[in-house]
């Protein structure tokens, strides 16, 4: 135990990992996981930590903790042995096992007790077991700590069997005034830290105790808290902007807010400058341009909203030659933007019909085509979609068609194509382009807001046009790549699809289109069949359907909020049009705890029960409707006049009665009303199934028996799977 810690019961701790510079991307999450992880492992060792921070830069992750117990406490430990009859002999012996347990647990035999469960008697050892020193626990935590950080991405170095995200150079482990006995590998911990590497020439920075830690390193030119980097890069640019002009503000992305801030160790704020030539570019360009490879923010006039030739940017170091730097980032960004400007104009030169014909040179996905043949798809999906599946008003519109026809040209432009900075600029780019070649506002705002949502809580598309496009595209993106392959597995999706139907669902329920998606799905498989001839479509477009399905049900209990058991009970029959399930599910979540309901869903899971899985289809459950409303009878024409016992014949006349009012209920749209009839079968069930045998000897009964129960069942399933509403009572 560290002498420090002998007039005290807790100490401080300090550990800072240093390495070469980790990506920026990578330390929000390691900087959680270490604080959490550090926290549960002393927890489990009997060690609570107070006062846990995390701070961190580029070349260092570094806990702090206010206060540590210097000891484990001691604790009394209860230990099962073998039972009586097996540690002794019949002459009262000890034998073998009874003396290894003794020995096992560390104490003599007779000074073990004896314990008593269903199963017998058996030997227990009841010992204290003293608390180690923190210093030899943490000795043994912190390195699985340290090499067990989640990274996206890590790596290995010389020949060094270690894995992190760049190569390990020092471990500082301090708690109190003395070192904690820790090796990673090829380090041992120590005291000694770095400072930055300009300001500081990367000197050797010895701590005496953690209390000294974030002064010394401000000393080498280093601030670790990345709360303190921000505040200073903010109030810096706020600084130089009012200088610049009072009307200057900066174009905030908090996003790469966050990425500067931990690309750095020191942050000096400055202000750049460019040609007001550039400004021939859309303001898109200019800021991605800005972002994309420098990191730098874009700086605009607050009153008329337009850019001021200035970029605000950090540099990592202090103010020292500062206006080298300056005219070095200059130099930097005027060569993006010629090129930008480069592109600009001679994107133009061609026509968007011309553009996308060389969309047929461009391979969409290997073995299913060109960009072109998904182009041409996408106008006769728009058109059938418009009319045929969302009941749009016809004629369907040319400027949709026109859209869904060159939405993908910008593929072809120099501005978008060969992975360059602009390349997210997708669709902004080629709205641009149609409107300077004259294609209406309509078209131009199609092609840019098909590609919304671009996340999963991105803006969606704002019209009807937009919107119709965007889920033909996404569809056939889905069904294209799922037919090539490339269906999600686990943790890999290189083709987002999961983004794309959850986008589809988005758009589906802010539109508010009803469409039945089986139907949908079917016919963008139609138009790939070409493609994929040794594929079973009906089999595939059962697969798609449940992958949109489980989709769905992720919406409505994550993005929704809606009990999982409800949502459970009503996707089964209801998938297909997210519209009319969001409907169904919020009827049955406002309906679902009233017992006359409840009785009703036990009745439905006793009919189930007695099937046997010898249900109705999904797809036979109009059919079934159908029938009850010509007064009941079996799928295989049973008559249902031979049940034989007037229960059952009283809750075939009651249900017939129920079928046709929960039909005109739903037509109307009266959901809640749907529930309230099915709920008032409960009584009627419940006396049939007390008095009315349905497994009878009599064959001919039995069968009639029970395809009434699976006429009943299938009647309550088509509106939802009740039995999950009785499960999670």
């Amino acid at each position: 135990m560290p002498q420090s810690a002998d007039k005290t019961s807790t100490l401080p701790l300090l550990l800072e990992i240093g390495s070469e510079e980790i990506p920026a991307r990578f330390i929000p999450g390691a900087m959680q996981a270490l604080r959490e992880n550090f926290t549960a492992a002393m927890a489990a060792k009997r060690l609570p930590a107070e006062g846990v921070r995390v701070v961190a830069t580029p070349r260092r992750l570094t806990l702090l903790v206010d206060r540590l117990p210097v000891r484990q406490p001691d604790r009394d430990l209860t230990i099962k042995g073998p039972p009586v009859k097996v540690a002794f002999g019949p002459d009262g012996a000890p034998t073998p096992a009874a003396e290894g347990f003794a020995r096992k647990a560390g104490i003599a035999l007779e000074d073990c007790g004896r314990g008593r469960d269903k199963r017998g008697e058996f030997l227990v050892a009841h010992k204290q077991e003293k608390g180690l020193a923190a210093p030899e626990v943490l000795g043994e935590v912190l390195p699985d700590l340290i090499l067990g950080l989640p990274f996206r991405k890590v790596m290995r170095w010389s020949d060094h069997d270690l894995e992190y995200p760049r190569p390990l150079q020092w471990i500082v482990a301090l708690l109190g005034d003395d070192i904690i006995p820790c090796e990673v590998g090829y380090l041992r911990a120590g005291r000694t830290s770095r400072g930055h590497r300009t300001l500081a020439g990367n000197r050797e920075v010895p701590l005496a105790n953690p209390g000294a830690y974030l002064q010394a390193m401000s000393e080498a030119g280093v601030i670790p808290d990345p709360d303190h980097r921000r505040k200073l890069i903010l109030d810096g640019f706020e600084d130089l902007l009012a200088s610049f002009s009072d009307r200057a503000e900066l174009v905030m992305d908090q996003g790469l807010l966050e990425e500067v801030v931990f690309l750095c160790e020191h942050p000096t704020p400055f202000l750049g400058s460019y040609a007001e030539e550039f400004f021939a570019l859309p303001a898109q360009v200019i800021t991605t341009a800005l972002k994309a490879h420098q990191r730098y923010f874009t700086v605009r006039d607050r009153e008329a909203g337009r850019l001021f030739p200035r970029f605000a940017a950090v540099r990592d170091g202090g103010a020292d030659f500062l206006e080298n730097v300056i005219a070095g980032n200059e130099r930097v960004l005027r060569a993006r933007l010629a090129d930008a400007l480069f592109y600009w104009r001679f994107d133009q030169q061609k026509s968007p019909d011309e553009r996308t014909e060389m969309l047929g040179k461009v391979t969409w996905v290997e073995g299913f085509g060109t960009v072109l043949d998904k182009s041409r798809r996408l106008v006769e999906l728009c058109g059938e979609l418009w009319t045929g599946h969302l009941g749009l008003p016809a004629p369907v519109p040319a400027d949709l068609l026109r859209a869904a026809y060159i939405c993908k040209n910008d593929l072809t432009s120099e501005m978008i194509k060969d992975g360059k900075e602009f390349t997210k600029l997708e669709g902004f780019i080629g709205a641009r382009y149609a409107e300077m070649a004259g294609e209406s506002a309509q078209v131009a705002g199609a092609i840019e807001q098909h590609y919304l949502p671009r996340g999963a809580a991105d803006q969606l598309p704002d019209d009807d046009i937009s919107c119709c496009l965007a889920v033909a595209d996404r569809l056939d993106t889905v069904c294209g790549c799922w037919l090539a392959g490339f269906a999600p597995t686990g943790a890999k999706d290189p083709y987002a699809l999961r983004r794309h139907a959850l986008a589809v669902i988005r758009i589906l329920l802010d539109c508010g289109w009803h469409v039945d998606l089986r139907k949908v799905v079917a016919a963008v498989l139609a138009r790939l069949a070409a493609f994929a001839q040794d594929k079973d479509a009906q089999a595939e477009a059962e697969r798609i359907g449940a992958f949109i399905r489980t989709r769905l049900e992720g919406y409505f209990i994550d993005g929704g909020g809606h009990p999982l058991e409800v949502v459970r009970a009503v996707l089964p029959v209801r998938w297909q049009d997210p519209v009319a399930a969001r409907a169904w599910i919020e009827a049955l979540e406002a309906h679902r705890d009233r017992e006359d309901f409840l009785q009703a869903a036990a009745g439905f899971k006793r009919c189930r029960n007695i099937l046997k899985g010898d249900l109705l289809p999904v797809e036979g459950f109009d059919a079934c409707l159908d029938r009850w409303l010509a007064g009941g009878q079996g799928a295989g024409g049973e008559d249902f006049s031979l049940l034989g016992h007037e229960a059952a014949l009283d809750l075939k006349e009651q249900v017939a009665v129920a079928a046709a009012r929960a039909r005109q209920a739903e037509q109307d749209g009266r959901l809640a009303d749907v529930l309230a009839v099915l709920s008032d079968l409960g009584p009627a069930i419940d006396r049939f199934f007390t008095e009315v045998r349905v497994n009878v000897e009599q064959e001919d009964l039995r069968a009639v028996r029970t395809a009434f129960l699976r006429e009943i069942h299938g009647l309550f399933a088509r509106y939802g799977d009740f039995q999950e509403m009785v499960d999670h009572e």
